[in-house]
């Protein structure tokens, strides 16, 4: 194999391959170009030295994705310097290092966050799934970020917008509670009661879809239900987390956090939805 030839022959493909690693990581028009460039004279830099390591194990197209994945990695710790995804983050997965990476390193709000991730339609992310993802997270500083006297002027007379944010501060801080107790709650079932929640609150699906996915029968699944949601609840009360307390969280609302994941289970247990009129067990309207 000659490398010059091959690079030449497949500069298509490693523009292509670099553009889609660019893209499944968000990166900007410019963002894309520049590492597209890092891309190729890495692989033409030392006499074709990576493509010379390419022994036909695989198909070329493969050995060039693991490759240039490898590149874009490498590129990015140039770029970040020390930054790390959180030990938590990394537990569950790329979603929520991108995640943490947008609004840690880029200091993207939530929201701004969850615009970017969820466009266009039919992305890979969901609003409820970022925002469990979200309260799940540890709380990290952003990178410092200059603003202008102007700007500190106008934020330091703005009284009440600052009482709003400690408000949502603590509601964020409950939620954050609520969430971690959950958390604690589901591990503890076994596995197919926890796949039920995790699909209820973290995808926040409905029921039939729960049981259309599970294999399981519609009917006998709200009753399942309706006995992990007591148990939730009292749970949630032994934590520290009242009904009140999310109920407050529900009825305020932010701009960031629409803390939908709660929402399902407080919609779920409250009495005037468990017992009677069209909500109860299999009547219309059951979500």
């Amino acid at each position: 194999m000659n490398p010059e030839e091959t690079y030449l022959e497949h500069l298509s493909t490693i523009e292509r391959i670099a553009s889609f690693v660019a893209r499944r990581s968000h990166l900007n028009a410019d963002e894309t170009a520049e590492f597209t460039q890092h891309a190729r004279v890495r692989l033409w830099e030392d006499d074709y030295g990576i493509l010379r390591k390419f022994e036909g194990r695989a198909a070329l197209s493969t050995y060039l994705m693991t490759v240039i994945t490898h590149l874009f990695h490498e590129w990015r710790v140039k770029q970040w310097g020390k930054w790390r995804p959180s030990a938590e983050a990394r537990r569950m997965g790329d979603k929520a290092i991108t995640l943490e990476r947008l609004l840690t390193r880029e200091n993207y709000t939530f929201s701004e966050a969850v615009k970017t991730l969820t466009t266009p339609s039919g992305a890979q992310y969901t609003a409820a799934e970022l925002e469990a993802i979200y309260l799940r997270l540890p709380l990290r500083n952003p990178r410092p970020v200059v603003v202008s006297d102007d700007l500190l002027s106008e934020s330091a007379a703005s009284d009440n917008d600052a009482g709003e944010r400690v408000d949502a501060a603590e509601r964020e801080k409950s939620a954050r509670l609520a969430a971690t107790a959950m958390d604690g709650l589901i591990r503890q079932l076994d596995a197919e009661d926890r796949a039920i929640l995790q699909m209820r609150f973290w995808k926040s699906s409905k029921v039939p879809d729960i049981a259309s996915v599970l294999k399981l029968d519609q009917k006998k699944l709200y009753k399942r239900l309706d006995k992990l949601y007591d148990n939730l609840k009292k749970g949630l009360e032994k934590a520290g987390v009242t009904r009140s307390d999310v109920l407050n969280l529900l009825v305020r609302g932010d701009q960031d956090i629409h803390l939908d994941v709660i929402s399902a289970e407080i919609h779920s247990i409250s009495p005037s939805n468990r017992r009677g009129g069209n909500n109860a067990r299999g009547g219309k309207g059951r979500p």
